[in-house]
């Protein structure tokens, strides 16, 4: 059994502001809305705010992770400052995101661990529910830990079978993935257990040694394994000798070209090719650098990486190995290039770029070509371009696991959900995430962990590191690349703004601006920082901020701590607010959702604020999921000018008509943009229409940096 995670021994960055001190002696962070209650030694779920000594410590303060030069629309923003250049940064961390402490996690060992001990790099046992439920290793990317409140599902014939988990956790039913809170009585839940235990390993080696054998070619009898081998290598072979008319039929076949005979062929072609790899004259060496400077003329990065990891391990493999099949089906190949093949364990991993998941025609040849393999011997793994760069060490782990093959069957069946209710308690919860196939074993019942990430290379890391910068050294990196304003994004800036907060008011004594790119799960205390510093906020929601969405996809019980977020700012501070909503496609672009969204922002926010309908890209764990359809976004922009908003805006579709800002008065165009580029500008000193007079609520006039180049690598 792996050790538990280390625990914070000292402190490191600086002490955070946003804490309380509970009467159990935990500390909760007030930094957002998940209200983390931290024990001694132990790190919030954003894996960046952590108790020492009983004081909540920002552990990444000073630590920058990435910084760019930005377009201020690229935010988005457009009604503040138009064209301006932004710096802008990120830390490490993330608030989105889960059960109790003692619930069992099936590891791939076929042992069980207590969730809370559950450490990154661990395997899991997990199921390919791609190639008819085949069970894999999966390894543990991160574990992380938050307050939340614990429901219970009960199932089974007595309702003996128990879960625990929090309501957005998904659970696999006969009707897909579906959220704990939205399982309902007489629902089917899968039930799995280990099939291949020790006892049972013991158990069966010992039955082997006294096992009855009888010979179906002489009848004996024979007890244990070991004599029945023994008999059955001289009965089987007794008396055979190349009778007459075999030998005929040899000579027949010499008689005409035996390469015509497949199976005489198959062996002839196993003699050259062990000739080849002994014999440097043999004829098949004359094509064969040739070949292989032709296979490797242009490699992806991530095939690189692949083939660095597995140097690193030290395992034998071929790059872009030719499998001959002799199994095929009327679809299958011929012969299939491996990524890499290992040649000894007949693995061939596949590194799957953006078409595997979102082209619907290499997604059915992917599944002709792994049911081809498989029905050849082989086994394919495949990963994601992405986990190559973001978990490498895992995909070690993940390989050296495949390879290892560790006995995985199970038994397991459909059971009924008998009760799902909330508990009413509140309690530390511990979440964590896998690869390649992001599901687990949670007391016996198959479940899901979480999928959502567009930033997922920066946020998702927990570790705490990046470049050590100072306040008044940001600030002066902005000001000498000449910026007019400073974002904190990529990241959940809430989670490290005692930092934001310290650089920003530097930046204002430089002349420089403050926007947050956030997703408003913030609290009172938050906001009231917020207010100390920043100029312009835009909150981010996704799939409009339905409850259903919010709970499978970003791990939150629902959107209302935005809403609040929103209404608090409005009273509380003079900072300009845009609204931005993700529109997710078949699982987050419900129209009536986002009409309840735009009516909300009306009536509470009033009709000038803008709202930007972003075009889905697929990331992270979600790369199955399409891009968003054009049409889409024109609907949902739709609605939201139905609801009496004036100023709608279509993101992430270059050259749409719905970029520019048009004039509410005389319908003129007011800004034309093209994705981050503004070409006509229509507004006076005052920014009024200089057609009809009509008063925008546009900030600032536009920056003299809109023509310049507004994309520069600073940190990476």
């Amino acid at each position: 059994m792996s050790s538990p995670p280390p625990r914070l021994l000292e402190a490191t960055g600086k002490k955070a502001e946003l804490f309380r001190v509970l009467g159990s002696g935990r500390v909760q962070c007030t930094a957002c809305a998940r209200g983390c209650q931290i024990g001694e030694g132990q790190v919030g779920l954003c894996g960046i705010r952590g108790v020492v000594k009983g004081e909540l410590y920002l552990l990444n303060y000073g630590k920058i992770i990435a910084g760019q030069i930005d377009p201020i629309e690229k935010k988005p923003v457009i009604h503040y400052r138009p064209g301006s250049k932004i710096f802008s940064i990120a830390t490490t961390g993330c608030n989105w995101l889960c059960h109790p402490s003692g619930v069992k996690i099936l590891m791939a060992d076929g042992k069980t661990k207590n969730v809370e001990e559950i450490i990154k790099g661990d395997s899991l046992w997990s199921y390919d529910l791609g190639d008819g439920m085949e069970i894999h290793p999966n390894i543990v990317t991160h574990t992380a830990t938050r307050s939340a409140e614990v429901w219970e599902i009960r199932f089974g014939n007595h309702s003996h079978g128990r879960l625990l988990l929090t309501a957005e956790h998904p659970v696999l039913t006969k009707d897909g993935w579906r959220p704990a809170s939205e399982l309902k009585v007489g629902d089917k839940i899968l039930r799995v257990w280990n099939q291949v235990t020790e006892s049972r390993l013991v158990k069966q080696a010992e039955a082997m040694k006294t096992r009855r054998f009888v010979c179906g070619k002489c009848g004996e009898s024979l007890d244990g394994m070991v004599e029945w081998n023994r008999h059955r290598g001289r009965c089987y072979t007794k008396g055979l000798v190349k009778s007459q008319e075999l030998r005929a039929r040899y000579s027949q076949r010499m008689e005409h070209n035996p390469m015509s005979d497949p199976s005489v062929a198959a062996r002839a072609i196993a003699s050259s090719k062990a000739r080849y790899l002994v014999d440097p004259t043999h004829g098949w060496n004359r094509n064969v650098e040739r070949m292989r400077r032709w296979l490797h003329e242009r490699p992806s990065n991530s095939q690189l990486l692949l083939y660095a990891l597995l140097d690193e391990i030290g395992v034998q493999y071929e790059r872009e190995y030719r499998i001959l099949v002799k199994v095929r089906s009327a679809s299958s190949r011929p012969s299939y290039i491996a990524d890499a093949a290992l040649l000894a364990a007949k693995l061939d991993i596949e590194v799957d770029g953006w078409w595997h998941f979102n082209n619907d025609d290499v997604k059915a040849s992917d599944i002709v070509r792994n049911e081809t393999l498989k029905a050849n011997g082989w086994e394919t793994l495949r990963i994601s371009g992405s986990c190559l760069h973001n978990h490498p060490d895992e995909v070690k782990k993940l390989i050296l696991e495949r390879l290892a093959k560790p006995p995985m069957q199970n038994m397991r069946y459909w059971v009924q959900v008998k009760s799902v209710k909330p508990t009413g308690r509140a309690e530390t919860v511990y979440g964590l995430e896998t690869i390649p196939d992001h599901n687990y074993v949670a007391d016996g019942i198959l479940v899901h962990n979480c999928r959502y990430c567009q930033n997922s290379e920066i946020s998702q890391r927990r570790k705490v590191e990046g470049e050590e910068l100072s306040p008044a050294q940001v600030a002066d990196l902005a000001a000498g690349y000449g910026c007019q304003g400073m974002a904190y994004t990529y990241n959940e800036p809430s989670i490290f703004i005692e930092y934001a907060r310290d650089v920003g008011r530097v930046a204002h004594e430089k002349g420089i601006f403050n926007i947050f790119v956030s997703n408003g799960y913030d609290t009172p205390e938050a906001v009231d920082a917020m207010g100390q510093f920043l100029d312009c906020l835009t909150v981010d929601f996704k799939g409009s901020g339905e409850t259903g969405f919010v709970r499978k996809f970003i791990g939150i019980p629902n959107a209302e701590p935005i809403f609040q977020t929103l209404l608090q700012v409005k009273e509380k501070t003079r900072i300009h607010t845009e609204i931005t909503d993700l529109i997710v496609p078949g699982v987050g672009d419900d129209l009536e959702s986002a009409r309840k969204l735009a009516s909300w922002v009306y009536d509470k926010l009033g009709p000038d604020t803008p709202i930007h309908f972003l075009r889905f890209h697929p990331d992270y764990k979600m790369m199955d999921i399409p891009v968003t359809p054009v049409k889409t976004l024109e609907a949902h922009h739709r609605v939201a000018r139905e609801a009496g908003l004036r100023y709608v805006y279509i993101g992430n579709v270059p050259g749409h008509p719905a970029e520019n800002t048009y004039c509410p008065g005389c319908g003129k165009v007011l800004i034309e943009r093209s994705g981050y580029s503004i070409g006509a500008y229509n507004l006076d000193a005052k920014n009024r229409c200089k057609d009809c007079g009509y008063q925008t609520p546009v900030v600032g006039p536009l920056s003299s940096s809109a023509n310049e180049t507004r994309f520069v690598p600073v940190i990476n």
